[in-house]
Formats: C-alpha cells, sequence, structure tokens
C-alpha cells in the first residue's frame, strides 16, 4: 500500500482486508465446512475406489473427515512396500485441529500418500477412529 498509494497502514489492518477479500473470492470458512460432505461426494465420483468418511456431533458440528484416495490404496496394494507409516500434526490457524497421515514408501523410497484425516485433538479416540477407518480401506 505504501509503495502503490503512498498510504502507511498497520499489519493488522491488512490482514484484515485479505481475511475480507479471500471471504468474498473462496468464501468463508464456515461456508466451507458446510460443504465438506458435497466435496466428498464429488471424491467418491470422480475418483472411483474412494471413500470418505465425515463425522459431526449430534449438533451438527464438524468432528472428523477421512479420506483415502482410491488411485493411492490400489497403488499399495500393487507395488507399494509392505510397510505404513503413520504421523499426526497439529494445525495451526482459526479452527485449530490434527491431521493425521498415513503413507507408504514405494522402491525408490519416495513417500506415497494413502490416507488424510482431520479434526479435533489428538487423543485416543482420534486416533482409534483414524485407525479403524485406515484398517478397512487397507485390509
Amino acid at each position: 500500500m505504501k509503495i502503490m498509494y503512498g498510504i502507511q497502514i498497520m499489519y493488522s489492518k491488512a490482514h484484515q482486508a485479505l481475511d475480507y477479500v479471500l471471504s468474498l473470492t473462496y468464501r468463508t470458512h464456515e461456508e466451507t465446512f458446510q460443504l465438506l460432505s458435497s466435496f466428498g461426494y464429488v471424491l467418491e465420483q470422480k475418483n472411483p475406489g474412494t471413500i470418505t468418511d465425515l463425522q459431526c456431533d449430534e449438533n451438527g458440528e464438524f468432528l472428523y473427515f477421512f479420506m483415502p484416495f482410491g488411485a493411492s490404496v490400489r497403488g499399495l496394494q500393487r507395488c507399494m512396500r509392505p510397510f505404513i507409516s503413520i504421523d499426526g500434526t497439529h494445525l495451526k490457524g482459526r479452527f485449530g485441529g490434527t491431521m493425521f497421515v498415513a503413507t507408504a514408501q514405494d522402491g525408490n523410497e519416495h513417500v506415497y500418500p494413502i490416507a488424510f484425516r482431520y479434526g479435533d485433538s489428538k487423543n485416543n479416540l482420534s486416533w482409534e477412529w483414524f485407525l479403524d477407518n485406515l484398517k478397512e480401506v487397507i485390509s
């Protein structure tokens, strides 16, 4: 803003303006969460073998979203090393939560993604839900 228009603004104002423009362009976070079930449906239709699982609490609020791509699962069964690595990381941002990832390794030692899970905190129930879904997909 200073270079283009000669106006000095605070970083927080610039960040608020950016958030506002992004919400006009791409919708708000709340609106995109409401589209998650539709996204899962289209993902399953366009990628054969893909399974998505969306879990909400009793109030209809988002808890977990699990998505293994069908092509990744078929690749795992056909040509990956028989070892799966699983890890989770805390997400930083407005909604927080955790992302779990299951990966394998190919013959050239490249990382091969199998499944992703987004949701609330890293606790035993979250891990159990992720591992149960993963077991169903790869068994």
